[in-house]
């Protein structure tokens, strides 16, 4: 072996003198170019936050905007941001923001209570159409805006009575109405910027580009190449500028989880967004440092589409639900923590725990189906199940494929589609069964609840039911914690009985983050200001 390398290394000495020596990977170049490169699971949909809806999208949005409040380290506490404090009054109807005066654009223009006012009135305008539109309904006026019955928007609940005061009225309690401002919607977006270019409405997204854009957060949009990367830099008029380590963080849209976890080995990238199944045990078995596995808020499932036969019958949808053996499909697709789920709201969310747990089994799920009309299968018509283009969603459809083949006797097609098309025909209800999910931005049980309300502009399976929109409206004024739990178990045996929805996974955070990055955080939320990163030189 000692004579081999006498021989090799001058070999490649000559080589590097010749000009043909290794290229440094991006990561060995990281550190003098102050460069985070990270993965982000697929091409941003848009970066316009009153519309987004998708979890790659918010990754950006949290670096580029800076909402009233955001959460802490932990994930969990709520913490002042672009308002520097602020009150409730005693009815928990009016709450008042008191603005940082520091506060600038990426422009230099000063960041007002007014831009807060322009931008909050934008998302619940009812030609923007904004799915996260309705969080807003227990503001004074928005419903009524909403359905056209309010024409004025200086009649809604926002008003700023100076330039750094801002004020939110409701019209009744909300027990989540703080923690619901921290979501990507309700930041404030330039509007002299969408003006010039025609981007108040949905329509016209000319002024999310570089060199257009104009964001108040610590970094700002540098460079967008669609399908390649996205990368941004440091707003030079944030006053935090000189805490921010980084000269650039760029974003790749790797759909594959394969993909991604060769890139990082390749020393592409300092971290990715999740981790093959196949791969973390033996991560987990070599105690490498840079596999991150933290418990995560967020449920996986399937949605049915309740106005089509035949999943316009409970029985059916229930069948399908039952038929998934949820332990298998965590350990083949997931692992890494994710949990198999038996309801859609999360054990220990809020303090809540679900009891209305979801049946599943063969035998329950062939007598659902025969009760319905098909025994063992026979007369079902041919279904499909959509989901959108990535390596884990793929595996996941293939598994639940095979636990219907074998437990209802039923063939359903799997059919995949891009993001952008994907989330076109999900909203307009053209599926039979659909992948879903999400990621909450309240640590209550009502953020997922709210998928199914019959107002609900995310609520994609077309179900409806009276008294579930009922107990979800008198959760959110309840602050008696034990009579607000007794509503949430009731409004999770509908949803058993009903299932409108089959969960699938609890969720878990799973990546690999490069040693040489310090300050990335891991919590429930998932919360990252990748902004407070910096690197240390190539760890071993």
């Amino acid at each position: 072996m000692l004579k081999l390398r006498l021989i090799v290394l001058p070999i490649c000495f000559s080589l590097f003198l010749l000009g043909c020596g290794r290229n440094r990977s991006v990561v060995e170049r990281a550190v003098e170019e102050r460069a985070l490169h990270v993965a982000n699971g697929i091409e941003p949909s848009t970066l316009d936050p009153a519309i987004n809806t998708g979890s790659s999208e918010s990754a950006i949005l949290g670096e580029i905007y800076e909402p009233l409040v955001e959460r802490g380290p932990d994930g969990l506490t709520i913490v002042p941001a672009a308002a520097e404090s602020w009150e409730v009054s005693a009815d928990g109807l009016t709450y008042t923001f008191h603005l940082r005066k520091d506060r600038r654009w990426s422009n230099g223009d000063p960041v007002t209570a007014g831009d807060f006012l322009q931008s909050f009135r934008r998302v619940v305008d009812p030609r923007l159409a904004a799915e996260f539109a309705m969080r807003a309904s227990s503001v004074v006026g928005v419903p009524e805006y909403l359905k056209g019955e309010l024409t004025d928007p200086t009649k809604l609940g926002f008003s700023a009575p100076d330039e750094h005061t801002f004020v939110i009225t409701l019209s009744a309690p909300n027990v989540v109405f703080i923690q619901n401002l921290i979501a990507y919607p309700w930041v404030p977006v330039h509007m002299p910027t969408l003006d010039a270019t025609g981007g108040r409405l949905r329509d016209n997204q000319a002024w999310v580009k570089p060199g257009i854009m104009v964001t108040n957060g610590r970094m700002q949009l540098k460079e967008w190449r669609p399908n390649s990367h996205l990368t941004l830099a440091p707003n030079p008029y944030h006053p935090d500028r000189d805490n921010v380590w980084l000269k650039s963080i760029v974003f790749y849209p790797i759909d594959s989880l394969d993909a991604e976890e060769r890139a990082y080995r390749a020393g592409q990238l300092h971290a990715t967004t999740s981790l093959p199944a196949d791969k973390i045990e033996n991560y987990a078995k070599n105690n490498d440092p840079a596999l991150h596995v933290a418990p995560r808020l967020g449920v996986s499932c399937i949605i049915f589409n309740t106005e089509r036969p035949p999943f316009n019958d409970a029985r059916v949808r229930r069948a399908f639900s039952a038929a998934i053996d949820r332990e298998a499909l965590a350990q083949a697709a997931y692992k890494g923590g994710f949990t198999p789920a038996k309801s859609i709201s999360q054990p220990g969310m809020g303090g809540y725990e679900p009891t209305a747990l979801i049946g599943d089994g063969p035998a329950e799920a062939r007598a659902l189906l025969a009760e319905a009309g098909y025994p063992s299968g026979k007369g079902f018509p041919k279904v499909t199940y959509l989901y959108n283009t990535a390596d884990r969603n793929r595996i996941v459809a293939e598994i639940l494929q095979q636990m219907w083949r074998q437990g209802l006797g039923v063939e359903v097609e799997l059919v995949n589609q891009e993001w952008k098309v994907f989330l076109d025909s999900r909203r307009n209800r053209d599926y039979a069964i659909a992948r879903s999910g999400w990621f909450p931005f309240a640590n209550e049980p009502t953020d997922y609840f709210e998928l199914f309300l019959t107002e609900s502009s995310y609520n994609d399976t077309g179900w409806s039911n009276a008294r579930f929109d009922e107990l979800y409206a008198r959760a959110l004024q309840t602050t008696d914690l034990a009579e607000r739990h007794s509503m949430y178990r009731e409004m999770d045996e509908i949803l058993r009985d009903e299932s409108p929805a089959a969960p699938l996974v609890h969720n878990s955070t799973v990546r690999l983050v490069h040693p040489s990055v310090r300050n990335w955080p891991n919590n429930v939320m998932d919360t990252r200001s990748l902004s407070a990163v910096y690197l240390v030189g190539e760890a071993p």
